[in-house]
C-alpha cells in the first residue's frame, strides 16, 4: 500500500473516533460499520472514502446530531458531514445482526466496530445481491484471508449463523469463498 492511502486510512480512523467521542460526551454511543470497518479489519488492504457510523440503541434527533457535528467544525447537514476532508455518513440506529462489538483504542478515544463476522457476511451478500459485484467479493476474500492467516479473530460459527439468517441465506457462497481464500493464504505462505 502506498503512503497516502495509509495516511487516509489512519485519518478516517481518527475522524471516526473523534466523532464517537463527541457523541459519547452527550450520552450517545456510535458504532462504525461498512467499508471503513472492512478497511480496519483488512489492515488497510481494502480502502474506502467515507466513514459510516450508526447509533447503538438510541439515536439523537437530527437537530442534536447537527449541533454536535457543527461543534466539530462541520457545516449543518442531516446525514452526510464533511470533517477535515472525510465524509462522515451519520445514520440512525445501527441495525446490527451480531451482538458482539469490537473496541478499538485510538489516540482520539474508543471506537466501536461492528463484529468482523457481520462485516464479512455483509460483504459476501453485497458481492452476489442484487447482482454480482467483484469489488465486494474482493473485500470479502480479504477479510477471509486475514482470518485464515490468523490476523483477524473470526468466529466461523457466528459467520455460519449470520449467513443462514432470512435475507441472507448465503452459506454456499461463504463456503465457496472460504475455499478460494484458503488457496490465497497457502499461496502467500
Amino acid at each position: 500500500m502506498d503512503q497516502p492511502a495509509k495516511a487516509d486510512f489512519k485519518k478516517r480512523e481518527r475522524i471516526a473516533a473523534r466523532v464517537s467521542a463527541a457523541f459519547k460526551a452527550r450520552g450517545y454511543q456510535l458504532v462504525q460499520y461498512g467499508g471503513a470497518t472492512v478497511e480496519q479489519y483488512s489492515r488497510g488492504k481494502y480502502t474506502t472514502s467515507d466513514v459510516d457510523l450508526g447509533f447503538v440503541d438510541v439515536a439523537p434527533s437530527l437537530d442534536v446530531r447537527a449541533q454536535i457535528m457543527e461543534s466539530l467544525g462541520c457545516e449543518r447537514g442531516t446525514r452526510l458531514y464533511l470533517l477535515e476532508g472525510v465524509v462522515v455518513d451519520l445514520g440512525g440506529q445501527a441495525e446490527l445482526l451480531s451482538p458482539r462489538l469490537v473496541e478499538l483504542d485510538t489516540p482520539e478515544g474508543l471506537l466501536l466496530l461492528e463484529a468482523p463476522e457481520e462485516s464479512l457476511v455483509q460483504r459476501v451478500l453485497m458481492s452476489v445481491y442484487p447482482q454480482d459485484d467483484e469489488d465486494q467479493k474482493k473485500a470479502a476474500l480479504m477479510l477471509m484471508v486475514q482470518a485464515l492467516a490468523g490476523n483477524l479473530p473470526l468466529d466461523w460459527n457466528e459467520v455460519d449463523r449470520l449467513a443462514a439468517l432470512p435475507g441472507f441465506k448465503i452459506q454456499p457462497v461463504i463456503a465457496a469463498y472460504k475455499e478460494e481464500a484458503k488457496k490465497m493464504v497457502s499461496w502467500s505462505d
